[in-house]
């Protein structure tokens, strides 16, 4: 008989609130790189929302690695549905993670694909799972499905190492340790990059024993659960359009050019609306002023000139992958709340 099991709902609400919250910290508030290479510097907040839950993929497909081991040595079933529940939720966390990293990409590559060898391993890691549930479904006998598929989700393993070293192996797009850990190794950085990692993965977890005991009928979603899941996928579309606000009112422009005055902003070239003159400098939102070049340090950045001033904007893809982060979670609360669930098929 399922149990109604509410403690580990909330314990799982609780974790997604709070990574939610942190989430939207950083979206609006954590540290970025000063300058970049290519694009607005503020595409680079994505490394709090792209990276954890890439991590929180390759977490998962290594429990399915794991679980799909010991159904192959013991035979037992409770494995195989639990490298079907690891897989799902990967596969879910693999999608979001290509996603919004040819969200990001489209910004700081110039393009949102490149045949990167870790957007192209990513893309092929994907591939290769989505081929388990072809060939579970495609065998009729139960048991001979859960063996193969159970081999086959080992060998699919071996993508994942390849899509993570990929970068390594190959000229990549991504920086490099060298070339970023200066940035990654500050503390106001790791304090919120640190435990978005953890929270991602243990709500990743989470997710799948959820899904686990639901398969196997031994848990029983509370009623407002499914209520909780909307909410979340409102709030996600909210939020989304709230950091998104300064392009939907037509304000967002990127600087390709500053004059300062001791340091204070007295005029702008906008890449749209060309030369903005202030009658009196006005005070720049970057700190410092200027890059060791010389160079006027908010040139390549995106702003809204306002009559008081000049405002940052956030890169329109850290609006739309916070965005996707929340409406997944949201609706895989809601696929979770289902009041009968069932074991997955295995044939």
């Amino acid at each position: 008989m399922a149990k109604s099991g509410a403690k580990i709902y909330v314990l799982l609400i609780v974790l997604i609130i709070v990574d939610a919250s942190l989430a939207m910290y950083a979206a609006l508030k954590a540290p970025y790189p000063l300058s970049v290479t290519l694009g607005a510097p503020t595409a680079y907040l994505n490394i709090y929302l792209h990276i954890p839950m890439a991590w929180g993929s390759y977490l998962l497909y290594t429990g399915a690695l794991i679980s799909a081991i010991l159904y192959l040595a013991r035979g037992r079933e409770k494995y195989d549905i639990l490298t079907f529940a690891f897989i799902v939720l990967a596969t879910v966390y693999a999608v979001f993670t290509l996603i919004s990293g040819m969200a990001w990409a489209s910004e700081s590559w110039g393009a949102a694909w490149s045949w990167d060898p870790r957007e192209t391993g990513v893309l092929l890691l994907l591939l290769a799972y989505l081929v388990y549930f072809a060939l579970r479904s495609s065998i009729p006998d139960p048991d001979r499905a859960a063996t193969l598929s159970s081999v086959y989700a080992v060998a699919a393993y071996s993508m994942v190492p390849i899509s993570f070293i990929a970068p390594r192996l190959a000229g990549s797009l991504h920086p490099t340790p060298k070339e970023f850990g200066g940035f990654m190794g500050r503390p106001e950085v790791m304090s919120i990059f640190g435990p978005r990692i953890l929270l991602a993965s243990v709500i990743a977890l989470l997710l799948v024993y959820i899904s686990y005991k639901l398969y196997r009928g031994e848990l029983e979603a509370p009623k407002w659960l499914k209520y909780f899941g909307v909410l979340l996928i409102v709030f996600g579309i909210l939020a989304g359009s709230y950091l998104a606000k300064p392009y939907l009112e037509g304000c967002a422009d990127r600087v390709v050019d500053a004059r300062l005055v001791d340091g204070m902003i007295a005029a702008l070239r906008l890449a749209d609306k060309g030369l903005i003159e202030f009658s009196t400098p006005v005070k720049s939102p970057i700190t410092p002023p200027r890059l060791e070049t010389g160079k006027p340090s908010i040139i390549g950045h995106i702003v809204c000139v306002k009559t008081n001033g000049v405002e940052i904007v956030r890169h329109w893809s850290v609006a739309f992958n916070y965005a996707a982060y929340t409406l997944i979670l949201g609706t895989i609360i809601v696929y979770l709340s289902r009041q009968k669930p069932k074991s997955p098929e295995r044939g």
